[in-house]
C-alpha cells in the first residue's frame, strides 16, 4: 500500500502518474477534519485548546494569524458569513480589526474569547467559536476550492460500475457535492419554449445516509455528517 499526502485537487495527476486513469473501482473522499487534528492544540483547528493560531493542513502558505492580521474589515466579514454561516460576522468583523490595533491575534484561545465576548450565545451545544473558526479553517486551506477541482474531474478517475463515496461535515460542502451529483445524474432544466439539449447521466445517485441516533450518542462529531453515494455508469459504446 502507497500513503500520499496532497491536496484532493492533486489526486487525478497522482493516478496519472500511477497510470490508473479510469481504473479506480472505488473512491472515498472523508471531507472531514480528524478529530487527532481538532484536539491537537499545536494545530491551531481548537477554540477550546489554547495554541498557535495556524489552521493549515500541510504547513504551507499563510497561517489564520497571518491572514487575521492584514485582512480588511469587510473581507473578515465575508469570509466569516459565506464560509461559516455566521449570522454575526460583522460584529466579530469589527472586533477582530478593533483588538489587533493594539493587540495581535496569534493564539486561538483569544481569538475565540473575542468571539464569544461579541456573539450572543443562542445555541446550547455549539461554541459560538464554532463557525467562525470553520470559516477561516475552510480559507486558510481552500477547502472548497480543492473540493471542486476534484469533483470536476472525478468522473473521468472511475471505472465503469464504480462506487463514489462523499461524507461531508457541513452544509457548504454538502451543497457542492449536492449540485455535482444532481448535474452527472439529471438532465438541466430548460425554458419552456426550447427542446432539452443532449444528455448523457454518468452516475446513478443513491439515496443519502445520515448517521442514526445511536451513532450520534457514541460519537456527537458524527451529527452532522452526510453520506452520499453514487454508481458510475458504463459509457456509451
Amino acid at each position: 500500500m502507497t500513503v500520499v499526502q496532497d491536496v484532493f485537487a492533486a489526486l487525478p495527476e497522482r493516478l496519472a502518474q500511477a497510470g490508473l486513469q479510469r481504473q479506480v473501482d472505488g473512491l472515498l473522499l472523508d471531507l472531514g477534519v480528524s478529530s487527532a487534528q481538532l484536539d491537537s492544540a499545536e494545530r491551531g483547528f481548537s477554540f477550546r485548546e489554547d495554541g498557535p493560531l495556524d489552521m493549515r493542513m500541510s504547513g504551507d502558505g499563510r497561517t489564520a494569524a497571518q491572514w487575521l492580521a492584514q485582512a480588511e474589515e469587510k473581507e473578515i466579514e465575508g469570509v466569516l458569513s459565506e464560509f461559516g454561516e455566521e449570522r454575526y460576522a460583522r460584529r466579530i468583523a469589527r472586533a477582530i480589526v478593533e483588538t489587533r490595533q493594539c493587540t495581535p491575534l496569534t493564539r486561538t484561545r483569544p481569538l475565540a474569547q473575542l468571539i464569544e465576548r461579541a456573539v450572543p450565545k443562542t445555541e446550547a451545544r455549539l461554541h459560538p467559536a464554532t463557525r467562525s473558526f470553520q470559516a477561516i479553517r475552510i480559507l486558510v486551506n481552500r477547502e472548497l476550492e480543492q473540493l471542486e477541482a476534484l469533483l470536476g474531474q472525478v468522473v473521468a478517475l472511475l471505472a465503469d460500475e464504480a462506487r463514489l463515496a462523499v461524507i461531508s461535515f457541513h452544509s457548504l460542502e454538502d451543497r457542492i457535492v449536492k449540485r455535482f451529483l444532481r448535474a452527472a445524474s439529471q438532465p438541466p432544466p430548460v425554458g419552456r419554449h426550447r427542446p432539452p439539449p443532449p444528455f448523457e447521466p454518468t452516475l446513478e445517485v443513491f439515496e443519502l445516509i445520515r448517521p442514526a441516533s445511536s451513532e450520534i450518542d457514541r460519537n456527537p462529531r458524527a451529527r452532522s455528517a452526510r453520506l452520499r453515494t453514487a454508481r458510475r455508469l458504463p459509457c456509451a459504446a
